[in-house]
């Protein structure tokens, strides 16, 4: 991969939040003091912990719901949603947010940061950078809302549930 290609931006999609016709069956939300440092490790600090957090109730609730042939790409959207609120959003907190309706799940996070996020083409070594891809290529749908502060996606159920 050549440097120049190192700093191609690709667009995110641009798109409120998706409005709930479904009824919900579930919903969860959680906010969050932003205490991590932008671009500085999360292990060990007391926000980081909360990615960890957020999974294992975002994972107890699909299991309460019968919805295990989703928790592994639930379990990795969470994480890296969250990872990126707390690592790049400047805002004070963060708010994380599950909803389970008959149709799907949303996961949604505002990090109250006016900074968009955005899709970038990082090098091979690279042990950061990859998050939205993974949203991207794991959702069903996703995107940013227009004024950049939450991002969000959804998988679809399941037939079987």
């Amino acid at each position: 991969m050549t440097h120049a290609a190192q700093s191609v931006e690709c667009t995110t999609p641009t798109a409120p939040i998706p409005n709930q016709v479904d009824p919900v069956c579930d919903e969860f939300t959680v906010r969050i003091s932003a205490g991590a440092a932008s671009n500085g490790p999360l292990e060990g600090d007391a926000a980081g912990q909360w990615v960890g957090r957020l999974r294992r109730i975002s994972m107890a609730k699909l299991r309460v719901w019968g919805l295990s042939p989703i928790l592994d790409d639930a379990k990795l959207l969470v994480s890296e949603l969250v990872t990126n609120a707390l690592r790049y959003g400047d805002g004070e907190e963060i708010e994380f947010r599950l909803v389970i309706t008959l149709q799907g799940l949303m996961i949604a996070v505002n990090d109250n940061s006016p900074h968009r996020p955005e899709l970038s083409v990082v090098g091979d070594t690279s042990e950061t950078g990859r998050g939205l891809f993974i949203v991207a290529a794991l959702a069903d749908d996703w995107g940013v809302s227009p004024d950049g502060t939450i991002t969000w996606c959804t998988l679809k159920l399941p037939e079987a549930c």
